[in-house]
């Protein structure tokens, strides 16, 4: 094993894909190659490989319009672990976007809040992943929603999300055509290793949030994960009575920022911590 210093942190590029689908593989993550190429297409991917070309981490920036990006899949392979290689790639991500005059912006686990707080990260709001096994044995009778409007579709998400990301809109657009709807807001989600993921889910209220939701769940099977804000009680109470429990929580945090960027108020799910 090479000394921790003589790893240079270099630039992902298509080559390696299955090393960084490998180490979210290890992690028991839930990404898909489509989700590696979408990031990597959106942003800019960082990674360290022992001499042998083994990629042993990895870690995203992904700008979102003018003001703010996201710090995305910090991962590093077990053996390399407490060596430094995640904060020097953390340090790496949080320099390429106050360099280009963005906030960076992440979901932490409890655990990583710990360690983002030193570095002048600042809380925004709670996030819980609820997870179920097997939608298809909920009883839910959904009404019909509307079709997917492209333009609209940009253009509530800038207003809510407070950014722009078209790649990433275009991949869940795509990637959930079988379940993804608008009624006063837009839902959308994707397919994943381990579970299909619905987010996110912007509306004007809860009742049409929770319309989107029954229309999803209705068109989905298997396992189910959603990412809801904290401060939306009736979808959590929804997600309950559905019979879904508390995988993991995360905190939004923004470096040097405690307000959050977009309309809380019609947060209710997002697309998922490396996305935002």
């Amino acid at each position: 094993m090479a000394p921790t210093e003589q790893l240079p942190i270099i630039e992902l590029e298509p080559r390696h894909l299955d090393g960084a689908l490998l180490l979210s593989e290890e992690a028991h993550w839930n990404q898909l190659e489509a989700d590696w190429r979408m990031m990597m297409a959106a942003g800019t991917a960082f990674g360290m490989e022992e001499p042998d070309g083994r990629l042993v981490s990895t870690a995203l920036t992904l700008p979102h319009g003018d003001e703010f990006g996201w710090v995305s899949m910090v991962l590093v392979t077990s053996d390399w672990r407490k060596k430094g290689l995640a904060t020097r790639l953390l340090k790496t991500c949080i320099d390429t976007l106050e360099s280009a005059g963005l906030v960076p912006v992440l979901d932490a686990t409890a655990d990583g809040e710990n360690v983002y707080r030193p570095l002048g990260f600042a809380p925004h709001f709670g996030i819980k992943r609820w997870q179920h096994d097997a939608v298809e044995t909920i009883n839910v009778k959904a009404r019909a929603c509307s079709a997917i409007d492209v333009d609209e579709i940009y253009r509530q998400d800038a207003d809510i999300f407070g950014g722009d990301r078209p790649i990433v809109l275009d991949s869940l657009m795509a990637r959930s055509a079988s379940f993804s709807c608008m009624e006063n807001g837009y839902l959308l989600g994707r397919d994943g290793r381990v579970a299909s993921q619905i987010g996110p889910i912007y509306a004007e209220n809860s009742d049409s949030a929770l319309a989107m939701l029954d229309h999803a769940l209705s068109n989905l099977k298997g396992r189910v994960y959603i990412d809801a804000g904290d401060h939306q009680a009736a979808l959590e109470s929804r997600l309950m009575e559905y019979g879904f429990d508390v995988q993991r929580p995360f905190m939004r945090m923004g470096k040097g920022r405690a307000e959050h960027f977009g309309d809380l108020s019609k947060m209710f799910a997002m697309a998922g911590p490396e996305l935002g």
